[in-house]
């Protein structure tokens, strides 16, 4: 292995294959009306619709461990959670390469052994499916930005009856992965919208990636917002040596969450919401899709057995529905969301508990103890970065020890201004100011030695080689 040649592979663009047709929804629905004979959960999908997907998306491996990174970091704070959110970039690093000019699994990706491959496919296809997301988003939405949100944090502060429960954890796999919080200023007035999210990946044949979105289909129509279903994005991606294609369904409608002046939303996010004691409710009967499929029709040859827990659960889905009314409540949990994620993935716990509830803390009230413990959720790791061309950014730098006596170094972290912001409580701001960080630091990145992916959160990723030396 040359960490050199793979240190360099991160950084280096590609095309991300795209695709999405009314053949690929013909196929999702084939098999989501074949399923539907055992399993009445695939009768309560969304309508499916192709996406205008161009090209394909320009990326970089280095870019989609960084949107995995961010939207994995760790909503806990136990002790070694600093180290562990890390784990996606030291533990992915060399998996993804470019052939011909196309995004694909690499030789040391494509030999891992099953039950890491189910892993790999689950974690990059997070990070597949927000680098599509965010781009084709984007497309359609100039102007707006999107920070991705972990929906079961978010729906853990107003949904009880087992959400984020042990006891009840099959009913989150009707539930979707992220909510893409997309927010836009005019300079005056700010507006908010939300895209529910669905992130698949397989090693295995395109076929069962369709049979993925069938899934994803139901999962997207699980949240809801004033009884109705929120716009969504199903992404399935097929990892392969050859190149990787991610398949895409269902574009977002242009409804949004909330919209007032600039002032307003500080207003809005700058208060703490509280918990609310929601129930799922199961969705309605008549959402049931009526199929006619013949008693005597053949089942297709299945040559992709789906693990027991990929499949859903064999009764009719339950629906997360927040009140038309609670749509500010909605607005200052996902902005608020999106703000302790950034400070999680600097290393801030303390900073980024200010910004959480009490249940998605997992704090839950406890008798008289006779001595207080210092809580995890006050401490932070986040310093200043040393980085190049006078950018300044506060987060964490960890070191992996290399042969040769070199280390890979992997920097996560925030620019400095916006950190302040967050740090200060200023939500508005960093939402209105993290563009405008990102185009800087963009900028930075193609004359940086190491590796620079930029999020338009405002959030940056380093990976390069050291000398060793602390």
């Amino acid at each position: 292995m040359n960490i050199d040649n793979i240190v360099a592979t991160l950084k280096s663009k590609s095309t991300l294959a795209v695709e999405s047709s009314p053949q690929l929804v013909d196929k999702v629905c084939a098999y989501a009306k074949e399923e539907a004979r055992e399993n009445e959960a695939y009768r309560y999908g969304k309508r499916l619709t192709p996406v205008a997907v161009g090209a394909g998306v320009r990326t970089s491996p280095a870019e989609v461990l960084h949107e995995l990174g961010v939207a994995t970091t760790l909503w806990d704070a136990a002790p070694l959670a600093q180290v562990a959110r890390h784990w996606a970039q030291l533990r992915y690093c060399a998996t993804l390469t470019a052939q011909k000019g196309h995004l694909a699994l690499s030789k040391h990706g494509e030999a891992a052994v099953y039950h890491h491959k189910v892993t790999q496919s689950e974690q990059l296809g997070i990070g597949l499916a927000l680098v599509v997301a965010k781009t084709l988003l984007r497309r359609q939405h100039p102007g707006w930005d999107f920070h991705a949100v972990d929906a079961e944090v978010a729906l853990k502060a107003g949904f009880l009856d087992g959400v984020g429960e042990v006891n009840t954890a099959s009913q989150t796999k009707k539930r979707p992965d992220y909510i893409l919080v997309g927010h836009h200023s005019s300079g005056r007035r700010s507006r908010v919208r939300i895209v529910v999210l669905e992130c698949k990946g397989t090693h295995q044949s395109p076929k069962f990636a369709s049979e993925q979105l069938a899934r994803a289909a139901v999962q997207v129509n699980a949240l809801r917002v004033g009884g109705h279903s929120q716009s969504s994005l199903m992404v399935a991606s097929h990892l392969a040596k050859r190149g990787i294609t991610s398949y895409v369904l269902d574009p977002p409608s242009d409804d949004e969450l909330w919209s007032g002046a600039d002032g307003e939303l500080d207003d809005l996010v700058g208060a703490s919401p509280e918990d609310q004691n929601w129930h799922p409710q199961p969705a309605p009967d008549d959402e049931a899709a009526t199929w006619e499929v013949p008693a005597d029709a053949a089942t297709p040859a299945d040559d992709t057995a789906v693990a027991p827990d990929e499949e859903l659960p064999r009764e009719r889905p339950n629906v997360l529905d927040v009140p038309a009314e609670q749509r500010p409540w909605f607005t200052q949990i996902l902005t608020r969301a999106a703000a302790a994620t950034a400070l999680l993935f600097a290393g801030n716990n303390a900073a980024a508990r200010a910004y959480t509830t009490p249940r998605q803390r997992g704090e839950q009230p406890a008798p008289e103890v006779l001595f207080e413990l210092d809580s995890p959720w006050e401490s932070s790791t986040a310093r200043t970065l040393p980085l190049r061309d006078g950018l300044r950014a506060e987060g964490t730098h960890h070191r992996a020890p290399m042969p040769g006596g070199r280390t890979l170094e992997v920097l996560r972290g925030v620019d400095a201004g916006l950190y302040r912001h967050l740090a200060e409580g200023r939500v508005g701001a960093y939402l209105r100011n993290a563009p405008r960080a990102a185009r800087r630091w963009s900028t930075a990145a193609r004359r940086d030695d190491g590796v620079v992916s930029v999020g338009r959160d405002g959030t940056i990723l380093v990976v390069r080689l050291g000398d060793g030396r602390s």
